[in-house]
């Protein structure tokens, strides 16, 4: 009586992270253990790796993360990370795009695992929710 069941769904790749602090209504909810212990590694891992050319809302050196998971598959994502150069090498025509917009900058190679890069990406994706979530409950005004 008066107990709710709480699902431990852990996000374990960039689309399922997409739901992790929001619900259908863009407020903030409670994240499971789990998902925010995910959350504060990737910040760890961003910060110590990434925050020097990226943000999430805004372009540094490198583009903004906001979005990745609707620009590209987290396979392509985990392969990028990893050797941007390679890929570029391949001719991937997204990974020529971006190194092109980006006044053909080598982003580095980086020596993370799979389940880094993911927890990066899953700290990526809550850093948007929460600017949606701020964005949605900002009071503009108008003189």
């Amino acid at each position: 009586m008066g107990e709710t069941a709480q699902s431990t769904v852990q996000p374990d790749s960039l689309t399922q992270a997409s739901t992790v602090g929001l619900d259908s209504t863009t407020q903030a909810v409670a994240m499971t253990p789990e998902q925010a212990e995910a959350v504060a590694a990737g910040d760890a891992l961003f910060k110590g790796n990434c925050a020097q050319c990226h943000a999430v809302n805004d372009v540094v050196v490198g583009p903004a993360l906001m979005g990745l998971d609707k620009r590209r598959p987290e396979r392509w994502l985990l392969s990028w990370i990893k050797n941007s150069s390679k890929m570029v090498a391949s001719g991937d025509e997204y990974a020529v795009k971006i190194f092109n917009q980006y006044g053909k900058q080598q982003m580095p190679s980086f020596l993370l695992s799979d389940a880094e890069i993911r927890q990066i990406l899953t700290y990526a994706k809550s850093q948007e929710a929460t600017s949606v979530a701020e964005y949605s409950n900002a009071v503009a005004v108008v003189k």
